[in-house]
């Protein structure tokens, strides 16, 4: 019973080290997104393969570049924090998962949507190596939304591109849950000596961005209905 317990124990910990909660969403996003626009139970069910391949290798990434940062923070969410895990314990399954990535995402959505998805997980290893703690921190998430769309759509059909006004909504999204997910990190980022576009903007005007980007997003959003509007009369 006991090793039973310490292995559900283990297994939590890998899916926590994912960073679960961000991860399913991203996941479910986009497959709910491929199911609505018409995508066949194939496309589908290889879009959440491929995306939970690719969200799993870069929370998993994530968490054994910044253990030592993460335990200096006392971070007690991490599983790598809390001993649970030891960075080489993700080692293995990052190789797996990201290896499993690159002909998922071709399966899903072809040669362009495919590469779209795989560019996508790249910036998000792009930051979680080079960018999070610096002032461009939103620049992947910018990037890696902007491509979601195209990822999603060309699941759906090769000749199905997404518009304009869904790639910039897609990338107010991302910037904007950066920032959310950022500013009650930025005293603990502060103290360490971290950077990142909440920790030099600070509180106050992270939140006044975040209003812009929300006000621009509705616009945005309103502008999607119309072209579907449009489309369907």
């Amino acid at each position: 019973m006991n090793n039973e317990a310490a292995r559900s124990t283990r297994i939590r910990a890998y899916i926590a080290a994912t960073h679960f909660p961000q991860a399913l969403a991203m996941v479910l996003l986009m497959t709910v997104a491929t199911a609505v626009c018409g995508g066949s139970w194939s496309s589908v069910a290889f879009v959440f393969l491929a995306s939970a391949a690719g969200q799993a290798t870069v929370g998993w990434t994530n968490d054994v570049h910044d253990a030592a940062a993460d335990r200096a923070a006392g971070r007690a969410n991490k599983p790598t924090v809390r001993g649970e895990l030891r960075p080489e314990d993700l080692r293995a399954p990052i190789l797996i998962s990201g290896s499993l990535t690159i002909p998922l995402s071709l399966i899903a959505a072809g040669w362009m949507g495919g590469a779209a998805h795989i560019v996508a997980v790249a910036s998000a290893l792009a930051y979680n190596f080079y960018l999070a703690r610096t002032v461009w921190s939103w620049l992947p998430y910018a990037v890696s939304f902007a491509l979601m769309p195209v990822f999603v759509a060309q699941a759906v059909s090769p000749s199905l591109w997404p518009t304009i006004s869904v790639v910039l909504l897609s990338v107010l999204v991302g910037v904007t849950a950066h920032l959310l997910n950022a500013i009650p990190d930025i005293g603990v980022d502060r103290q360490t000596g971290w950077g990142g576009l909440a920790v030099s903007l600070g509180k106050r005007r992270s939140i006044v961005v975040i209003v812009v980007l929300a006000a621009l997003a509705v616009t945005s959003a309103a502008m999607v209905v119309t072209d579907v509007v449009h489309g369907l009369f």
